[in-house]
């Protein structure tokens, strides 16, 4: 129960007995008040006709003592007025057998009045006549009563409304506060840092406040300052210090995640510029010039290329730079560079009219698939980068690879796809993802995956399809039929490790999409208790963060898991996980273990965990290709893995 009920119920009894005392103690003085009244009417009544009647000159005039008895008795409101002999035998008697009707019979049961007659003694001359006898009727002393009875209980309601009115307003005002400490309380419990603006009055509730507030702020602290410093140590770790790009160990930490099959991002486009003769550029002209037209070439090759979607750009040394641009055609890629040396050859003739007869600028682009890669990726690249510069300053060569998902134009693609969905050749694979407990690995969830099943009968991963479907603006749709596809798999089987289901960009920024998926998750919670895992990718994760904060709250209402894919701190820093408040992250082992480990000096670095410890968030190694990054990791901490070396991707039967 909660204190607010406590402390009414305890109020309202106390305030309660003290009504209702008092109530009755009136209603019992109003009662003795009525009773002594009756008696004294009677009495006086006794005493003023006892008088008159003695005044008779003729003790054998019954009649004139009797037309004054009935004078006294039909002008009052009397029970009874008899008049009594010496030898107490009845003289003369009236009675008044009316009942009250306007008063309760239950009030008169309840309420019981003595009515005591009163006496008087009848004087004729000097001789004792009689004795008369006068009782009042409790007619109306009840009908007193009970009047007086029906006020006091109209007042005794008005003050108890008045009173438990005033004492609710009271009562929610007084612990208001409390109800701000609890969720103050159960935000901390869910992660998130409330500093209470309003200092409640009572002193007692004011110390927890601000001992809460300064928890809370000290907890804030701890995740800003762990934040600031991560978020440095990736820019000292993967950024180059003078082109402000990813340098090439990002690169080939993060480019796993591109080449994996069943990624949206594992074919598109890749680009490289390689600059000829920089040293001499630097010697002759100085450093100032050379750091001023890599600044310059930077901020050219991120406007347009760095600026497509999911685009990777990096440095990979002094005089190569490296770009990967997901889900794109090589035309429209083309377009781009020619751009960027657009700006190139302006730069070389502001800088030095005759620059371009010695610094040449060759350009690669291509096309890379799931099935690259890093060596074969870079080899394609740099032989076509020597092909470039041969041909002379900005001469763009392009790299023509066969590649067979790209032999159906785009409406033969579209309708590829439709039809597949259409005839169910869509099928689901799976990939375990384990916990590790002491030396045994159990299940957590299994990853699930969409194959294409041509009609040949051949089996294509998702890297075959996924990125067409992306350009072709299909990816929500394959979503909606894949969640549909895993739902009804469930549904069908009595046990099952929980699935986890990717959700694309696309799916998640239409809001019928997201509603109805809603929908379907209300019909399945009612019918199984298993727990879903949804996932987002970290790009989503940063570029429509509002998107991804509503979705990961309504996913969380039925008591399933949120989390997030690929994870890496962004240049902006990992702040957007407060929003987001994700269950889990998904990241590539090796970038977990330049997270974790200081090296420069080959330390455990505490940051990264402190960080995803405050904000009660789990993390799971992926890309583990053999028991050495599954001990290393291990051995930092981690206990949740996934890859090759745990479980290879297989269909789900």
């Amino acid at each position: 129960m909660s204190l607010f009920k406590q402390m009414v119920i305890m109020l309202s009894l106390f305030l309660g007995v003290i009504l209702i005392s008092v109530m009755v103690l009136n209603f019992k003085s109003a009662t003795e008040f009525v009773q002594n009244q009756l008696y004294t009417d009677a009495k006086n009544t006794a005493h003023s006709l006892g008088l008159s009647l003695s005044k008779v000159a003729d003790p054998k005039d019954t009649s004139t003592m009797e037309t004054m008895i009935n004078a006294i008795f039909d002008s009052g409101y009397y029970k009874r007025i008899r008049l009594n002999d010496l030898d107490e035998k009845v003289i003369y008697n009236r009675e008044n057998d009316m009942k009250v009707s306007d008063v309760p019979q239950w009030f008169i049961d309840n309420v019981p009045i003595h009515n005591v007659s009163a006496k008087s003694d009848i004087m004729i001359g000097w001789s004792r006549f009689g004795t008369l006898e006068v009782s009042g009727h409790t007619g109306n002393a009840y009908r007193q009563l009970y009047s007086t009875f029906i006020d006091l209980v109209q007042t005794f309601m008005m003050i108890a409304l008045v009173v438990f009115g005033l004492l609710y307003v009271l009562l929610s005002l007084s612990l208001k506060s409390l109800v701000r400490i609890r969720n103050q309380a159960k935000a901390i419990i869910d992660n998130e840092f409330i500093i209470e603006t309003k200092i409640p009055f009572t002193t007692e509730f004011r110390s927890v406040t601000v001992a809460m507030n300064a928890m809370v702020a000290k907890v804030k602290d701890i995740f800003d300052r762990e934040n600031e410093t991560l978020r440095r140590y990736h820019e000292l770790l993967y950024k180059d210090a003078e082109s402000k790009l990813h340098n090439r160990r990002y690169l080939t930490t993060k480019l796993p995640d591109y080449l994996q099959s069943d990624a949206s991002l594992s074919a598109g486009v890749y680009v490289m510029f390689s600059f000829d003769e920089i040293d001499r550029f630097k010697k002759e002209l100085g450093y100032e010039q050379y750091l001023s037209l890599i600044t310059k070439f930077s901020e050219a090759f991120m406007f347009d290329i760095g600026a497509m979607g999911h685009a990777l750009v990096s440095r990979l040394n002094e005089s190569d730079f490296f770009a990967i641009v997901p889900a794109n055609e090589i035309a429209a890629v083309s377009a781009k560079v020619q751009n960027v040396l657009e700006k190139m050859r302006i730069l070389f003739k502001w800088i030095d009219p005759e620059l371009d007869e010695y610094l040449l600028v060759g350009c690669a682009i291509g096309k890379y698939s799931e099935k690259d890669t890093l060596k074969s990726l870079f080899s394609r690249a740099d032989y076509a980068i020597i092909q470039a510069k041969t041909k002379g300053n900005f001469t763009i060569e392009v790299s023509i690879e066969t590649d067979e998902s790209l032999v159906l134009g785009r409406e033969e693609w579209r309708n590829e796809l439709i039809q597949s969905l259409e005839e169910s050749r869509m099928v689901l694979a799976f990939q375990s993802v384990v916990q590790r407990r002491g030396e045994v690995l159990s299940p957590i969830h299994e990853e699930i995956y969409l194959r294409l099943l041509d009609k040949e009968g051949v089996i294509h991963s998702a890297g075959y399809f996924l990125p067409i479907a992306t350009s072709l603006g299909l990816v929500d749709i394959l979503d909606r039929y894949g969640i549909e596809k895993v739902l009804g798999y469930v549904n069908e089987r009595q046990s099952f490790t929980p699935p986890a289901i990717n959700l694309s960009g696309d799916f998640i920024k239409k809001h019928t999409n997201v509603q109805w998926l809603r929908e379907k998750l209300e019909t399945f919670s009612k019918s199984s208790d298993l727990v879903l895992w949804f996932e987002v990718s970290n790009t989503i994760a940063v570029h429509e963060l509002e998107a991804v904060r509503t979705l990961g709250a309504m996913i969380k209402t039925y008591g399933y898991q949120f989390g997030i894919d690929h994870f890496t701190i962004p240049e902006a820093g990992a702040a957007y996980l407060q929003s987001i408040r994700p269950d889990y992250v998904k990241s590539n082992g090796a970038y977990l273990l330049d997270m974790m480990v200081d090296n420069d000096t080959g330390k455990t670095s505490e940051s990264f965990k402190n960080l995803v410890r405050s904000l009660g968030i789990s993390v799971i190694a992926m890309n583990i290709e053999d028991a050495k990054d599954l001990e290393n990791l291990w051995a930092l901490g981690v206990d949740k893995f996934q890859g090759t070396y745990i479980a290879p991707v297989a269909l789900l039967k």
